[in-house]
């Protein structure tokens, strides 16, 4: 296949699988562009290229992989386009790859992961309020991953560190921004709601208390005055 022949697509495919770290159209563009300056042979080619045709032609390059069955995608990260093995893959490149069971976050790990990438930038206190327990050992783990960093200090006295996600977070989950994630809407409404069910609760437990304190004494009827007489013992002669 001529230079002159070459689509879009085919061209897009050819970069991202080259490259050793995720392009952005952008950057696509910029070598589109680079190249024309200085091979005169295919300067003709891809004039007047747009940030929006490189999108249109990975959308096009994502759906063939789709269609084909390739046992590799093209997908969209925070960092750009990269090409990805099937997830359904898994089990067999683990095993070629000999990497056995493949590293799993502890469930502390997660939930601490959790309540960053959902509250963020969040304090060691907020996060410790949330788990109610120490996060000292899983925020330095989260940090060595590359999957939590230091983003400033907050204005609360003593200047406490505030921490994020990074954009290895985001690579990793598969995630274009923090926004992609499930339920961000629904989170400040879901506070809202529990912190309103407290306040109903809590007023509920006083009214309670309250009106048990002004309750009056029981008193026994006379029938049960009467029965407590028959069940007594009798007096002795």
């Amino acid at each position: 296949m001529s230079e002159s022949t070459i689509t879009l697509p085919q061209l897009a495919g050819a970069l991202v699988f080259a490259a050793r770290h995720p392009l952005t159209a952008r950057a696509i563009r910029h070598i589109v562009e680079e190249t024309a300056q200085t091979s005169p042979e295919v300067s003709a080619l891809f004039q007047g290229l747009k940030d929006q045709d490189v999108v249109t032609a990975l959308a096009a390059l994502q759906q063939s992989c789709q269609t084909s069955g390739l046992g590799f995608e093209l997908v969209e990260t925070a960092d750009g386009y990269r090409f990805q093995s099937s997830p359904c893959c898994g089990p067999w490149l683990r095993r070629m790859l000999e990497s056995g069971k493949p590293a799993r976050l502890s469930r502390p790990a997660l939930e601490t992961l959790a309540i960053i990438a959902y509250r963020q930038p969040a304090t060691r206190a907020e996060i410790e309020n949330v788990r109610g327990v120490a996060v000292d050992h899983v925020l330095r783990l989260l940090m060595e991953l590359q999957l939590v960093r230091i983003t400033g200090r907050s204005e609360l006295p003593g200047r406490p560190l505030l921490y994020g996600t990074t954009p290895a977070f985001l690579e990793h989950f598969g995630l274009r921004d923090v926004h992609e994630l499930p339920g961000v809407e629904d989170l400040a409404r879901l506070d809202a709601s529990r912190a309103e069910k407290l306040k109903e609760a809590g007023a509920e437990a006083a009214a309670s208390v309250s009106s048990e304190e002004e309750a009056p004494p029981e008193q026994q009827t006379p029938a049960e005055e009467a029965s407590k007489d028959t069940e007594s013992p009798a007096s002795c002669d």
